[in-house]
């Protein structure tokens, strides 16, 4: 490993990135909004892929460039990035292939096509430029790369400090919420007892969710084991009814939870899926203030374990790319207010890190 520059994401791909709510920083270009408004697709959705085309197409002509013939997608989960490059080379037909990379350096080295058609993985990052070698890259070329735990936090490299700030946060909030009544051991119970695969079909892997379990437990208006007992026996049947449970039984035990969980309530019914808003602004602050922060005389194995850095593999081929001619541009499931904050600080993708790879 070894420490190539500082830089920000801007320096590789201006504004041309978009975070959870599909919504272009460069604001030339249309998003979520002006597309498909009132929905709130994820990656690998199908709809989803149809707006991403569309803001590829408006970058393409912004620029001025021929119609795009040709796709690339690179990212570190197979079903999220992966199912991104599937369905939009389904809906476009334009060649191309996914690398997809999550580093496992106790494995053999690893770098092979998948079943399906065009997906690429690996278990070292380095491998990527074997990925570049196979791919015809010119000006009608468009490349997303995902960004959390790809472009940066590299995906079994340096993502646990991505997932650190993010916990950081939610325990933060929380915290703020529940004030004196706090208590880390439940806390630390609740949150990693239902942060698992096995209750996605109830919080749908969102942490917002999951921090909202967390008040209310602490607050006393539910515990883990009869949550957990109501969903195993399915008598809870979906986060719909644990949002109204709760907010009836605030009511009548008269919490002073009452305006977290109606404001909560409220976003969560219109179809936000951050209701948690101090949260995902504290997970900003936490994010932002793992970039670039490490001493200067820190050798690259410190520097990961310290800061969240820019993977030099992805920067390098990315270069390589553009100086080809191909579009590029960064999407991420990071939700917009992690991303941006309260507006009073930079822009993730404005902050400057170390660039560190093999």
């Amino acid at each position: 490993m070894q420490i190539y520059a500082r830089q920000s994401l801007r320096d590789l791909l201006g504004d041309h990135v978009a975070f959870r709510n599909i919504r272009p920083a460069d604001h030339r270009l249309p998003g979520l909004q002006q597309i498909a408004p009132n929905t709130q697709p994820r990656k690998g959705d199908d709809a989803y892929a149809a707006i991403a085309i569309t803001i590829l197409h408006a970058a393409q002509q912004l620029r001025g460039g021929q119609p795009l013939k040709k796709f690339l997608m690179i990212g570190d989960t197979r079903q999220s990035d992966g199912g991104t490059y599937m369905t939009i080379a389904k809906r476009t037909g334009w060649e191309g292939g996914a690398f997809i990379c999550d580093e496992k350096r106790n494995d053999d080295p690893y770098f092979s096509q998948s079943n399906d058609a065009g997906v690429y993985t690996a278990n070292r990052w380095r491998n990527i430029e074997q990925f570049a070698d196979l791919m015809n890259v010119d000006s009608q070329t468009a490349v997303i790369i995902d960004v959390d735990k790809t472009l940066v936090g590299a995906r079994g490299r340096n993502h646990q400090l991505i997932d650190s700030a993010r916990l950081t946060a939610l325990k933060r909030a929380v915290n703020d919420v529940l004030g004196s009544t706090y208590d880390d051991t439940l806390f630390s119970d609740t949150y990693h007892r239902f942060n698992q695969p096995r209750f996605h079909r109830f919080t749908g892997d969102n942490q917002d969710f999951l921090a909202f379990i967390c008040v209310m437990a602490g607050g006393g208006i539910i515990t883990p084991d009869a949550l957990q007992a109501m969903l195993e026996q399915g008598i809870m049947r979906d986060f719909d009814h644990f949002v109204d449970l709760t907010g009836a039984r605030i009511s009548s035990f008269n919490s002073p939870l009452l305006p977290f969980q109606t404001h909560f309530a409220q976003l969560y019914e219109q179809g936000d899926m951050t209701p948690f808003k101090a949260f995902r602004y504290l997970e900003y602050i936490e994010t932002a203030a793992r970039f670039g922060c490490a001493p200067h005389d820190l050798d690259a194995i410190e520097l990961l374990t310290r800061e969240i850095v820019i993977t030099a593999e992805v920067w390098q081929v990315a270069q390589r790319w553009q100086s080809a001619g191909a579009l590029l541009f960064g999407l991420s499931d990071k939700p917009d207010e992690a991303a941006f904050g309260d507006g009073t600080g930079s822009p993730i993708h404005h902050l400057v890190t170390h660039v560190v790879g093999s």
